[in-house]
């Protein structure tokens, strides 16, 4: 039996494919991504409660710099934390709510995430659940990440309307999510694609 010398090309190894190690290696991750998230939105926050330690308000107000007057220079607002010792519950769970939606937003698009990966590495990328995968990560970050953000910004003043802030007024202020709302359409445009290949596949396998 004769056999076809291999070549160069055929002992290569192609960096950029997708193997087992790289779903290994992104399986940790997503795990990671997830106690962290855990961590920092759920559970730092209900020790501080359990242990009764102060509660941080991000705040925002105009300031006097004493030893930059009479030298020309201006400053502007400052950004530090407003210290509530002996919080409320109700300040408590303010507090922890809108951490919980980043952490529910977190977990789901890790697990999309987890389940694409299960079928590319079945060499199955194309079939039609997967691009409603990709449009309900898109949904997740280009909508659910700017709701839970102003989730956050709206409980946080309702915290801050309980205190007794003295003279001090709080600086409006209007940021938007640019990253999260970005990234999801970029993503709603890969589910565009891959809704070309999931036709393109159909196409090929009705010709066979």
């Amino acid at each position: 039996m004769r056999t076809s010398p291999r070549t160069d090309q055929d002992t290569r190894r192609d960096w950029l494919a997708f193997g087992r190690s790289d779903r290994i290696g992104l399986v940790a991750l997503l795990v990671a991504v997830v106690l962290g998230a855990a961590v920092t939105w759920l559970v730092v926050p209900l020790m501080g409660w359990v242990r009764g330690r102060a509660l941080a308000i991000p705040f925002t107000s105009a300031v006097d710099v004493p030893g930059l007057d009479g030298t020309g220079l201006r400053w502007r607002d400052a950004s530090y934390d407003l210290l509530v010792d002996d919080p409320t519950t109700r300040q408590r769970v303010l507090d922890l709510l809108p951490g919980l939606g980043y952490l529910l937003l977190v977990v789901a698009a890790c697990w999309l995430v987890l389940r694409l990966i299960g079928d590319i590495g079945r060499d199955d990328p194309f079939p039609a659940h997967n691009v409603r995968r990709l449009r309900a990560l898109a949904a997740l970050l280009a909508l659910g990440w700017p709701v839970a953000f102003f989730a956050e910004v709206t409980c946080r003043f309702v915290i801050l309307t309980g205190l007794d802030l003295g003279d001090l007024g709080p600086r409006a202020s209007f940021t938007i999510p640019v990253v999260a709302i970005v990234t999801g359409t970029a993503v709603a445009l890969l589910a565009e694609a891959f809704k070309a290949g999931s036709r393109l596949r159909d196409d090929v396998d009705g010709l066979v």
